[in-house]
Order: C-alpha cells, then structure tokens, then sequence
C-alpha cells in the first residue's frame, strides 16, 4: 500500500503536473492527498495532465479565492469509495479494501496557515477523528509543529501546539515517524526557516492492520513543502 501527502502549492503551477504525473507513474499509489491546489474548480483538463488513464477516482474541496483547496485521489483497483464526508479543512473518503475486505477512511487535512482560525481547525480535526467508526489515516499540511525541534530556529512553542498535541493523546493517535530528513517546509528565504508542518497521523486500528507502515520525505522541488510517502516496510520508495 502507498499513498502520497502533498502541499503542490498550486496544481496548476509550472511543473507540478509533469512531476505529480511521474511520481504516480512510479509508485501508483492506492491514495492521494494534495493541499493547497488554490482552484475553486478542478475539472477533467486538469486531472487528465497527471492521470491521463482515469486510473483514480478524484474528490475536492474547492479553495476560497487563491487560499487552500484540496484535491483527493483514490486508485480503483485497489479500493472503492463508499461515502466521503467534506469539512472546511478536511476532506474525508470512507473506503473500502478490496485485499483485505476491510473499511478505512482517509482524511486529507489543510490547517489554517492563519492563527485566528487555528482554533476552529482543531476543532474541525477532533470531530472528525472522533467521528471516525473505522480505522483511518489523516495526513497533510496541518500548519502547526508539535514541539519546538520540529523548527530549527529558537522560538516560543505555538499556543496552539498544545491543543494539537491533546487531541493526538486524546484520540490515541500515533504520528508516524518520518525518514529523509527533520522538516517538511521551507520559507526559501536565506538563512532559511525550516519546519515540519506536515505529517501523516494514522489511528492504532489503521496500524494494526498496517503495521509496518514508515513516511519518506522526499526533496523539495516545485513547492515550498516536501512531498510525503506512505509506504509498507517491505517496500522502498
């Protein structure tokens, strides 16, 4: 089982296409999770540039303006899609996998970028996993580090981070761990802020079921934020 987490920071920016195409040509991921696509609408022109075989079925969340947006993919051949619930910063689809004949969801986050909604966020994040009757994975660009050396710069730890880090203890969610390096965004700036606002939660049902599942980050290259691959043990990115 595969999947790709990404902030492409634009789909239809120069290049994101081309190398969301080739990443998916090489790993044909069960799921895909895409945030800040910033389109209202993403219509069969767009997704025929990087799924030209119609080898998924594709859900969105339209952005407000050029602000977020998500874009979620599901790889038929391995599961079917039962239902999907849709929030302001979520976007979950209830599947069914057809190896191992079991339901799980999978949720596609974007977190406010903006502090005055990092409240209402987290409170969209809770009732979503607590919502949840069947295993699930939630990754994404949540926008809030967990603890002070997910930056490299010293800096007071985020009011916020608290409250992400209760509902991750409260859930009982495990945060998988990540190989490729410690951060997941850059400001490209010189010297660079460099953090992990990305990850890939998973709940202790989703890891019984997977439970030699690892997260490779790979290289920045047409955004600003690292791609993420969710992977099995046994296999290699």
């Amino acid at each position: 089982m595969k999947g790709l987490f990404w902030n492409c920071r634009g789909i239809k920016k120069k290049g994101v296409s081309s190398f969301l195409r080739n990443l998916i040509m090489e790993h044909k991921f069960h799921i895909l999770g895409l945030q800040e696509t910033m389109q209202a609408d993403i219509d069969d022109s767009i997704l025929r540039q990087f799924d030209p075989s119609r080898a998924y079925l594709w859900k969105w969340v339209p952005s407000k303006g050029k602000s977020g947006g998500l874009l979620s993919g599901v790889r038929l051949e391995f599961l079917d899609v039962g239902s999907f619930r849709e929030g302001k910063y979520i976007l979950q689809l209830n599947l069914w996998d057809k190896s191992r004949k079991i339901k799980w969801n999978f949720l596609n986050i974007y977190g406010s970028a903006h502090d005055e909604h990092k409240s209402e966020f987290l409170a969209e994040l809770a009732s979503f996993c607590g919502g949840c009757q069947e295993p699930y994975i939630a990754g994404g660009d949540y926008n809030i580090i967990r603890s002070s050396d997910e930056k490299n710069k010293p800096s007071p730890l985020p009011r916020y981070s608290k409250t992400f880090n209760s509902i991750i203890d409260c859930y009982d969610i495990l945060d998988l761990g990540m190989s490729g390096g410690k951060f997941t965004w850059s400001n490209n700036q010189s010297p660079p802020t460099l953090e992990r606002l990305d990850r890939i939660l998973i709940s202790k049902s989703w890891e019984d079921n997977f439970p030699s599942a690892m997260v490779f980050k790979l290289p920045r290259e047409v955004s600003d934020h690292s791609p993420l691959i969710l992977l099995l043990f046994s296999s290699s990115p």
